[in-house]
């Protein structure tokens, strides 16, 4: 008797390499697969922070691929309030007393993001809701975050499929032509946005599936991770989400990106992934009496491990000790 519909993503065309970088973007799901391949020692991050709609985040990386000065580019985007500087193109974490401190910050995400895409060459992007916020004084700009400013300042509305498809499809032509080899993977955030209501939320998700379907139909250099359908359709209990009955539990983390493990790496990707959780579970063991003959064993072996693994792999994630 089968008591689940359970979900084995197809092997995908890429096989990707964990010695190398990969840049997740988008949601805070993205931010939560990140934080679990970065457990496994792979050197997986976010740089442009937590971006919810399709439209911000090729806003963001459209920022980034600019030939223009940074300071230049991202002051456009910056406001002040309560004291506090912030940025249109980006989530709270920027936010900073100066004008130079927050631009510094952007300029550095940039930084960040064309180095990995430059040696990694994979990009994951996870899409969470099809509802954007546009400053009410241009209809045309997409704000990342409202950053607590009152509603007034803004126009919410569905952003239609077109859009999605029509700006992206322009976005991935740059990013192919910039980052030769460039593998892309979408993923469609199975995080439920219930502020917006049950039924906005599936016709949300809806845009987004159609809008990912088609740039993957489109571009051979694209790919859909079924991270929604794990979820949503594959472990489909609430005993797989966490209190607020909205966000994926640790567990369910853990299992999408086992299933991702397995998808887009070859059993040589898989050997390091498992050293390096390895690793990291060593590093966080905390020795009830730290100087005991016994905690600095463990620790000399486990300092070891990362020296043996990082030179083995010199571009996976770095830990100092």
């Amino acid at each position: 008797m089968k008591l689940r519909t359970e979900i084995e993503p197809r092997k995908s065309l890429f096989t990707l390499r964990p010695e190398l970088p990969i840049v997740l973007l988008g949601s805070c799901f993205a931010d939560n697969m990140g934080r679990m391949l970065r457990n496994c020692m792979w050197d997986a991050q976010n740089p442009l922070g937590v971006l919810f709609n399709p439209l911000s985040i090729a806003a963001a990386i459209n920022a980034c691929l600019s030939e223009r000065d940074s300071h230049d580019l991202f002051g456009e985007s910056v406001f002040k309030s309560g004291g506090v500087f912030r940025s249109w193109l980006s989530d709270s974490s920027t936010a900073s007393l100066t004008e130079a401190e927050i631009l510094d910050k952007l300029a550095e995400r940039r930084e960040q993001l064309i180095s990995r895409l430059d040696r990694g060459r994979t990009l994951c992007v996870t899409f969470g809701t099809s509802f954007g916020y546009f400053l009410s004084g241009n209809q045309s700009y997409i704000v990342a975050n409202c950053h607590k400013q009152p509603a007034s300042e803004f126009t919410r509305r569905l952003i239609e499929p077109t859009e999605i498809i029509g700006t992206w499809s322009k976005l991935i032509d740059m990013l192919t032509a910039r980052f030769n080899g460039l593998r892309i993977i979408f993923t469609v955030s199975p995080v439920r946005h219930v502020r917006d209501g049950l039924h906005e939320n599936t016709i949300s998700k809806s845009i987004l599936h159609l809008s990912v379907d088609s740039l993957c139909r489109k571009f051979d250099n694209c790919e859909y991770f079924p991270a929604y359908e794990l979820l949503v359709d594959d472990l489909r209990d609430y005993r797989f989400y966490a209190d607020d009955m909205v966000h994926p539990s640790q567990v369910a983390i853990e299992y999408i990106r086992d299933k991702f493990i397995s998808t887009y790496l070859d059993d040589a990707g898989k050997e390091m992934l498992r050293k390096g959780e390895e690793i990291s579970r060593r590093l966080a063991h905390r020795p009830i009496i730290a100087d005991s003959p016994e905690a600095l064993q463990f620790k000399e072996k486990t300092e070891t491990m990362l020296r043996t693994f990082q030179t083995r792999y010199p571009h996976s994630l770095k830990i100092h000790q």
